[in-house]
């Protein structure tokens, strides 16, 4: 029986990268944000929060949020009988989300999105003790955007903090969550 075989050559003078979009734009920004919010299911109380935020193709946004309870909240009564000071509040959430761009290449746009993360709640015991509690969060978010230039954005928004977790004392995950608006400002490349 003769045995067959082929040679074949590979071509090697072209290096194009495995992975090839034919139109590729990234861009990044800070955005800055207060947020006017519901807390402890029928309480105002301001949030304030920054963003690093990675653009794809003007559209796609990735981006790490944190952002903080900046207003006093007395949560006394949900964390047990025997303090005679006030328990104030603190309230802290970082996370990761993803949202998309409508009307990228207009004057003013339209950006929903989602932010999956980590939020805490504490209060102060003692000189520089604390009890603290953490929880997930998913918070969906709808923002309109006004595009003044390449390098500066402003907008106002609409979020949900969903809270999810165990009870701290009487405090639970449901009093974490609630309705916030969002004012911001980005600053970047668009």
């Amino acid at each position: 029986m003769a045995a067959f075989g082929q040679l074949i050559e590979e071509d090697t003078t072209i290096n194009e990268p495995f992975f090839k979009a034919k139109a590729f734009h990234s861009s990044g920004y800070v955005q800055a944000e207060v947020q006017p919010a519901q807390i402890l299911k029928t309480r105002a109380a301001g949030l304030m929060g920054f963003g690093l935020n990675w653009a794809i193709n003007h559209r796609y946004v990735i981006g790490a949020q944190y952002f903080t309870l900046v207003s006093q909240n007395d949560i006394t009564n949900l964390v047990g009988s025997g303090y005679t000071a006030k328990k104030q509040l603190i309230h802290h959430f970082a996370g990761l989300g993803f949202s998309y761009i409508f009307f990228h290449d207009k004057k003013f746009s339209l950006q929903p999105g989602l932010t999956a993360g980590w939020c805490s709640a504490k209060y102060e015991i003692g000189e520089k003790k604390f009890l603290r509690r953490d929880y997930g969060a998913l918070v969906p978010s709808l923002s309109g955007v006004f595009n003044a230039s390449k390098h500066f954005r402003v907008g106002v928004g609409l979020n949900y903090r969903a809270v999810i977790g165990p009870r701290f004392f009487a405090l639970r995950s449901t009093d974490l969550s609630g309705v916030s608006g969002v004012v911001f400002f980005r600053v970047g490349t668009f």
